[in-house]
């Protein structure tokens, strides 16, 4: 079976690309032809990208379409790894060849554009176009049903490497030596809730004045929201406490996990922005290590709350450091949570994911 994947990266670097391309990559082990279409080309692989034209917006949507088109007559299944742009670019370059489509429901972008009248009308065609809609968590499918009645939609959450971030020692040792230590991996941007964790770090110093707090993610996305927090640390005097880390590999991530006690990313909702899912609490928990995010969005699917970690109201900082500070100042109760977290990072595999993917195709295939 070949599958034509419309996408805007496959690169591992971005939560983005890590999302579609492990995706791909698994669906390719199990013997699927893929034929993956991208916005950026950021990889050696084969991806092409034709997802990117200068027209105004309609326009360039059929320019896209036609490009597709001609690709996608190869295929038996269209699949879209979110709604907007490349949903409503599949189900353009679907008129008239009646394949099977697959419109993805991810996060801000599966929604917020059915709460615009010059797009509302344009995707909510696209979705009743599509065979399947999957979604990667409740979050999700729940917003996309306030605003559209469809009987295709299911969930379908995000999995993690497990042998690639798993660790079976180490958490131990940084419990024994008194290494109090705390990462974000995720964009910098405001969605991501880094005004909000840098303000619990200034509680937790008051406790633990020896707490280092390592941020992973590009300050390039938003210089002024990276300004804002750089002035967030001077302001608390966090410059000691807090480093950045910047376009690191798999293999530095890892080192960081290995170091951390306790994964923190206090998402929030910002004008119909939010948090799909959270890859990068599976692969915290796949290395033990506690996480902590918020209610309200996708997180809620990541994370069991009280066993792999917490779940805490957003922009609320005073019960954010409690939830830190349980796993900091119970050595007992933080082992055992981490012992917690592997078995639950092991438990939603990216193996798990790529057969509910392959049940979707099989049935699709079965109602030609």
């Amino acid at each position: 079976m070949k599958v034509c994947f419309l996408t805007h990266d496959i690169d591992p670097k971005s939560g983005w690309g890590r999302y579609s391309g492990e995706i791909i990559k698994g669906l390719e082990r199990r013997g699927i032809e893929a034929d993956i279409l991208v916005e950026e080309k950021l990889t050696s692989g084969s991806e092409k990208a034709v997802l990117k034209t200068n027209l105004p917006k309609f326009f360039g949507f059929l320019h896209m379409a036609l490009k597709v088109r001609r690709l996608a007559k190869r295929c038996e299944i269209i699949h879209a790894f979110d709604a907007w742009p490349y949903g409503v670019i599949a189900a353009l370059a679907n008129i008239g060849l009646s394949k099977k489509l697959i419109i993805n429901g991810v996060g801000t972008y599966s929604v917020l554009p059915l709460d615009s009248r010059k797009t509302r009308w344009i995707l909510s065609w696209a979705y009743r176009r599509a065979d399947s809609v999957p979604c990667i968590s409740n979050f999700t499918m729940e917003e996309i049903k306030k605003r559209i009645n469809l009987n295709t939609l299911e969930v379908i959450t995000l999995g993690v490497d497990f042998e690639k971030f798993n660790r079976t020692e180490g958490y131990k040792d940084n419990l024994i030596n008194n290494r109090n230590t705390i990462i974000s991996v995720g964009a910098i941007k405001r969605r991501k809730g880094y005004h909000v964790s840098l303000q619990v770090i200034s509680k937790i110093n008051e406790k633990y004045p020896d707490i280092k707090y390592y941020i992973v993610g590009n300050k390039t996305e938003d210089p002024l929201y990276a300004k804002e927090l750089e002035n967030i640390i001077n302001k608390h005097s966090l410059s000691d406490n807090v480093e950045f880390f910047e376009n690191i590999n798999d293999s530095k991530l890892c080192e960081l996990y290995d170091e951390a006690n306790v994964f923190m990313l206090p998402s929030i909702n910002v004008e119909g922005a939010f948090e799909g899912f959270g890859l990068v609490y599976l692969e915290a928990n796949a290395k033990g290590v506690p996480v902590i995010g918020t209610l309200g969005c996708g997180a809620e699917d990541a994370i069991k709350d009280g066993y792999s970690g917490f779940l805490v109201p957003q922009n609320n900082i005073e019960e954010t450091a409690q939830a830190v500070l349980k796993i900091l100042d119970d050595k007992e109760f933080a082992l055992r949570m981490s012992r917690n977290a592997i078995l639950w990072a092991k438990s939603n595999s990216w193996d798990t994911v790529i057969d509910k993917y392959i049940n979707i195709y099989k049935k699709l295939e079965g109602d030609n």
